[in-house]
């Protein structure tokens, strides 16, 4: 008996280490975070050049500053610089004006700076003009699909996709892999088209596509709780362009989040601030500090996030972000509840009526909260914050058994949503 119970033992030792054993490996990406020419960086840089100077002997130019506005949009990719955005959005109005009659491209480059800004009624209203216009139909009707998905209408994005003739295309496929996960919460079936839609430009020589392709694979993958294929993705994305900062964001979090490497994770994200200097990188950093129980670098890291964001530069682009703060960490509920009112009210998402039946919920109003979720999110949304923020809406109702059915949806995707909403997540489930 002893023999065998000692054996049992060692096993269950075995079987413990092999499921927390580490994905990601330093020896892997510290390539990555040494100094190095970025030499995609230049190639835009050196063509700005050229196009400044020949908009300062043609002022007016409105090709020229078309291509401006196009790459001051690509720099901000390398950048992080929000100015960038605002520049190319200033000169795509002025082209605009000189051109709206006869092209509709500019009302899509408009739109897609809108998109980034998370001004989405205005790319609304951008693309319907593009519509009017006619031409270039099948690109404005991609953007349409964009558009109608961030605005939470699901219809009207449903039919710009159906309108596509070919259903085997890039760009349907990457459409209908959004619509499947984000409508439909059917990940599985939004991989397998997201594989497809790799497997279609693979061997494509521009290099734009693979790299946003693979990178958006490698996220899909870790949402399923598929890391090492996820971490692949990212190394392979790195191996061909190393300043594609997205990859390495998602190493970091693969580090933190799978591993709990919080040292390794760390060290990217001080590489990321330096190259790449946006908020997103404190807010990361805060939640390293909050897993690890330190309460005076947490403080800091927030404080920089939220002072960062307050900027009018950055609009809306991270209301998600401050209003959990608001709500779970101030505690701030009257302000999480305005954030929350304004998103519904530019932003009528599936998520964004998650926000605000939790915030009805902070505000003491359980039976609101009820209410909207029931109308707005259930069956409708599959964000895990989301399912996150139902679970407590029904535990606070009374709901145990409906609280528990969202609690436990949300504990699936403990890996996106962190180690230390996770630990909530476990805790929440034990008090019911």
């Amino acid at each position: 008996m002893k023999p065998i119970f000692y054996f049992l033992i060692i096993g269950a030792i075995f079987i413990t280490s092999c499921r927390q054993q580490a994905v990601t490996d330093p020896k892997d990406y510290a390539v990555y975070l040494q100094e190095r020419p970025n030499n995609r960086l230049q190639n835009i840089n050196t063509e700005l050049d050229f196009w400044k100077s020949k908009l300062f002997h043609a002022p007016g130019d409105i090709i020229a500053e078309s291509k401006i506005a196009g790459l001051l949009t690509k720099r901000f990719g390398y950048s992080g610089d929000i100015h960038e955005i605002y520049q190319a959005d200033s000169l795509y109005r002025v082209v605009n004006y000189l051109n709206h009659l006869n092209s509709s491209g500019t009302f899509r480059s408009l739109a897609t700076n809108c998109i980034t800004q998370h001004r989405f009624l205005q790319a609304q209203t951008y693309i319907d003009s593009a519509l009017a216009l006619g031409d270039d139909k099948f690109q404005t009707v991609l953007m349409e699909f964009d558009v109608a998905m961030e605005l939470g209408n699901r219809y009207r994005a449903r039919k710009a996709l159906n309108s596509l003739v070919d259903k085997t295309s890039f760009e349907y496929l990457i459409r209908e892999a959004k619509y499947k996960d984000h409508v439909e919460g059917d990940l599985d079936a939004a991989i397998a088209l997201m594989e497809k839609a790799y497997e279609k430009i693979k061997d494509n020589p521009s290099p734009a596509l693979l790299l946003w392709t693979k990178t958006n694979l490698g996220d899909f993958y870790g949402h399923a709780n598929r890391y090492k294929e996820s971490y692949r993705c990212y190394l392979d994305v790195l191996a061909k362009d190393p300043h594609y900062y997205h990859a390495l964001k998602g190493i970091a979090w693969l580090a933190f989040s799978h591993d709990k490497d919080v040292n390794n994770a760390r060290k990217i994200v001080a590489y990321l601030q330096q190259r790449h200097p946006v908020p997103d990188y404190e807010l990361l950093l805060s939640q390293m500090a909050d897993w690890e129980q330190d309460s005076i670098a947490y403080k800091q890291h927030m404080n920089n996030f939220i002072s960062t964001t307050h900027n009018e530069l950055y609009g809306g682009m991270y209301n998600k972000y401050l209003f959990h703060i608001e709500a779970d960490e101030l505690n701030n509920a009257p302000q999480c509840l305005q954030i929350a009112q304004q998103e519904v009210a530019h932003r009528p998402t599936p998520e964004a009526f998650s926000w605000l039946a939790w915030a009805y919920c902070k505000n003491g109003d359980v039976q609101q909260a009820i209410k909207t979720a029931r109308l707005y999110v259930a069956n409708k949304c599959f964000e895990p914050d989301a399912l996150f923020y139902l679970g407590k809406i029904y535990r606070a109702a009374g709901q145990k058994q409906t609280a528990r059915k969202y609690l436990k949806a949300a504990q699936r995707s403990a890996y996106e949503l962190g180690p230390v909403v996770s630990q909530q997540i476990t805790e929440s489930l034990k008090a019911l």
